[in-house]
């Protein structure tokens, strides 16, 4: 008696459990179903763009982005770098906010902006100087993008593959609710192709910088077809303990404040360089602090006619003029200054100070340009033709699958009866 009661009470609790762990599998079934279903949406929603091409520099103006700048007044950013977010899902689990800000103080960083994966990190949002950036992009080859002041995080993104369409949509999204749009690391897992830079358009920026991978020929292809695209440099640190992570790659911007407008108007204008400072690996964070206060910096960039003249704190082992295609145009050796009077035949001349240490400061371009102002030529619009043919083939698709579907349904049920 005793005995059956037992049993019957551990039924009745067997069957209690199975009903949970199938509530419990069909929900995560049901969820999956559901994100699997997103992630396809966004393909099916993808429009498909038509490309200017490649459309170069032209005009008898020349813009020196560097016009209006003071050499006592440039600030070191750094817009790339992980904190502890998604519960430590994400890279970078180890970084806490309070410890990032403490290791980029003593390199002698003015700000960090935490670009956390898919998310606004508003750590120090009281402070004049924090800007509001996170790093767009959860697909596998890593096509990513830096939002820099950027009011709400986007969602839509392709996870497997990106077609040049795609990922000029993505921009266009993002350069919605973002006032700068950098495209990250170009380079990494061939995220952006060199092909891609000499048709996409509508960034503002480019990561040529960062410690991953430095993508120059990423950004003169940009710059040779047409695109006004500034250079940015960030560490992308994942481990602010390792000093092979931090304080390596980063944006110096000349502003007399650090108040957010100002800084976004100097990124904006090209009133900025980048810094691949020290490459070399494995330096104790200690050495690396004290290395990092006697930095080589800007201290001319003037435009006299069609004359550039460039200067720089200390000397440089090479100065490097570079054009169109990435052509180096002109090389001095041992100084402190240089100048290149620009040709006709120059689309733009950017300039490189390369230091014995391999330390680069990377300068952004003189541009030719006619009419009013200085600005990207190339365009990409939506064909709104052939992206309602696709989704008309999407459409047939998927009627086709659906009857199928319905035919084998029914073949089930006769055999059934």
């Amino acid at each position: 008696m005793f005995a059956s009661s037992i049993y019957t009470i551990f039924a009745a609790n067997l069957t209690d459990m199975r009903k949970f762990f199938r509530f419990i599998y069909r929900t995560v079934i049901y969820i999956f179903v559901v994100l699997i279903g997103m992630l396809i949406a966004f393909y099916l929603m993808a429009p498909i763009y038509e490309f200017s091409g490649p459309v170069k520099f032209n005009g008898d103006k020349l813009y020196n982005p560097y016009a209006k700048m003071d050499s006592t007044l440039w600030k070191k950013y750094n817009f790339q770098v992980q904190s502890k977010a998604w519960l430590g899902i994400t890279d970078g689990r180890k970084n806490s906010n309070e410890l990032i800000d403490s290791i980029y103080n003593a390199l002698g960083f003015d700000h960090v902006a935490t670009s956390d994966y898919q998310k606004i990190n508003y750590y120090g949002k009281d402070k004049v100087s924090f800007i509001p950036t996170y790093e767009h992009g959860y697909n596998i080859l890593k096509t990513h993008q830096v939002c820099v002041d950027a009011k709400k995080v986007l969602w839509t993104d392709l996870i497997l593959w990106q077609t040049r369409s795609m990922k000029q949509w993505i921009i266009d999204q993002l350069k919605e609710d973002c006032s700068i749009v950098s495209l990250a690391h170009p380079l990494l897992r061939h995220g952006y192709s060199v092909e891609d830079m000499r048709y996409l358009t509508n960034y503002d920026m480019m990561e040529v910088l960062n410690n991953a991978r430095l993508s120059y020929d990423h950004w003169d292809a940009a710059l040779s077809t047409g695109n006004l695209a500034w250079m940015m440099g960030n560490d992308d640190a994942h481990d602010v303990l390792n000093s092979n992570h931090v304080g390596r790659k980063f944006t110096m911007i000349n502003a007399p404040d650090m108040h957010k407008e100002t800084i976004i108007q100097s990124l904006k204008t090209g009133n900025a360089y980048g810094v691949d400072f020290f490459p070399k690996m494995d330096v104790p964070m200690d050495e690396r602090i004290e290395l990092s206060k006697n930095i080589p910096y800007i201290t001319k960039v003037n435009l006299t006619g069609d004359t550039i003249e460039v200067a720089a704190s200390q000397e440089a082992r090479t100065i490097t003029f570079i054009g169109q295609e990435g052509k180096v145009l002109e090389t001095y050796t041992n100084t402190k200054s240089a100048t290149y009077v620009v040709q006709e035949s120059d689309t733009y001349v950017r300039t490189v100070f390369n230091y014995p240490d391999n330390t680069s400061l990377c300068l952004n371009p003189i541009v030719r340009y006619s009419g009013e102002q200085v600005q990207s030529l190339k365009t990409a619009h939506v064909n709104t033709r052939a992206t309602l043919y696709l989704r008309v083939v999407y459409f047939l698709i998927f009627l086709t699958i659906a009857y199928f579907y319905a035919r084998r349904q029914k073949n089930k049920a006769v055999k059934r009866n």
